[in-house]
């Protein structure tokens, strides 16, 4: 139940479909009212995580959202799908070469490791999964979390408070801990915007560079109908504070209604002062961070300012470009 709807969800949809999405929207409104309200992000999420009755109608929308709505235009038209997307990106890069190339682009000394696949599947984390979208695939071993999940296929896990040890440990369909240096991907889709501040999104980047296997791909899908530039000041943010503790962005792109990043870890996490984590956490903002979460108006008055150069890079994001 964690999708998001940071910058936009809910377009091109029929009656049912955006009331579905003004439940998702609200949920996330509501979550930054009381943040802006009392200042204490981890009060805000622990009473977040105790309302029940609200995950679980935040969860249903989402599920009937993604599968009744969204599914439709997927089917429609695939090129818009986040979920094609992925399953696309993953297959180049483990199994027709791009692991190999990004190692010859790395222009390092390094004696990489073998590369192991379990069965011939990559093994994915996929955090606010909802339904379990990428249990489908054969080639994929994947393991779905969420805060409220929707289905049984699905385990439910606070991924911003799971404990990190050396196993991963489920007791029926709870996950009490997760295994470090484990999984060859995680996805991200629809998820950080949920999160009502940059530090929470900032922490949840840093436990999956640390449950990642070196070289593992980090997917971060954020909603956006806008043209790529308009969030360029965004994207880049986050790539730049991604890339200090050893992720690089190795694929932008940017679908109808969605920003896609494929990050890979490139090394061990470096050790931080606690005034550069702040700095860098700082630079996972999301736009509505700024807005007074007590005026709806201002999410539609808003409008930000670039400079040529800024235009200019929102132009150079095509597919493959980081690469």
């Amino acid at each position: 139940m964690y999708r998001s709807s940071s910058f936009t969800i809910g377009a091109a949809l029929d009656d049912d479909g955006k009331f579905l999405a003004d439940v998702v929207k609200n949920v996330h409104r509501r979550l930054r009212q009381e943040l802006y309200k009392t200042g204490d992000m981890e009060s805000v999420w622990i009473n977040h995580c105790r309302n029940v009755s609200c995950l679980k109608k935040y969860a249903s929308s989402m599920h009937k959202l993604a599968t009744e709505h969204w599914e439709q235009l997927r089917v429609f038209n695939p090129a818009t799908s986040r979920i094609n997307w992925t399953r696309s990106f993953l297959q180049y890069y483990f199994f027709t070469g791009g692991l190999q190339l990004h190692r010859q682009k790395s222009n390092s000394d390094t004696e990489w490791p073998e590369f192991i696949l379990k069965e011939s599947k990559v093994t994915v984390l996929d955090v606010g999964s909802c339904y379990n979208p990428f249990g489908e695939y054969e080639e994929l071993d994947v393991l779905s979390i969420d805060l409220c999940p929707a289905l049984e296929s699905v385990y439910q896990c606070d991924f911003l408070n799971v404990p990190l040890g050396k196993t991963t440990v489920i007791d029926g369909q709870n996950v009490l801990s997760l295994a470090t240096n484990q999984f060859h991907c995680i996805v991200f889709s629809f998820l950080l915007e949920y999160f009502p501040s940059s530090s929470q999104r900032w922490t949840c980047c840093e436990k999956a560079h640390l449950l990642l296997l070196r070289e593992g791909i980090l997917i971060i899908i954020t909603p956006d109908s806008k043209a790529a530039h308009s969030n360029s000041k965004v994207m880049r943010s986050w790539r730049e504070a991604l890339s200090a503790i050893g992720f690089k962005r190795i694929k932008y792109e940017k679908l109808q209604h969605a920003h896609c990043m494929a990050f890979r870890k490139n090394s061990v996490e470096p050790e931080l002062k606690a005034e550069d984590r702040e700095l860098l956490a700082s630079k996972m903002y999301i736009p509505q961070d700024f807005y007074n979460p007590n005026d709806s108006e201002n999410e539609k008055k808003e409008e930000f300012k670039f400079t040529e150069a800024e235009l200019a890079e929102g132009f150079t994001n095509l597919p493959m470009f980081d690469e």
